[in-house]
């Protein structure tokens, strides 16, 4: 089962003010191999440097996702307690 999570990345784009976008992204929780705080993005989001719409109280939480021999890095919105509440909150059903 894949969770629905909002990222955070990096404008590309030269033609707009902002530096950074929101988008969904749904990731595999079996395959998050390490959650932990993104301080630096919270920084940005209280000097209001994130796109608008996000409370200053947000918090941000780096997860590297196994990729077979390298690893990926996305930057998602809520605190590290709250992303793993996420992706552990999968239930399953038995079928006997």
């Amino acid at each position: 089962m894949l969770i629905k999570l909002t990222e955070v990345c990096q404008n590309g784009a030269l033609t707009t003010q902002q530096d950074y976008t929101l988008r969904e992204v749904f990731v595999n929780p079996e395959h998050v191999v390490m959650i932990r705080e993104e301080a630096r993005l919270q920084k940005l989001n209280e000097q209001g440097r994130l796109p608008p719409g996000l409370d200053t109280e947000h918090s941000f939480t780096k997860l590297t996702i196994n990729r077979g021999h390298t690893g990926t890095e996305i930057i998602v919105v809520g605190a590290p307690h709250i992303i793993e509440g996420f992706l552990n909150s999968q239930k399953t059903l038995l079928r006997g």
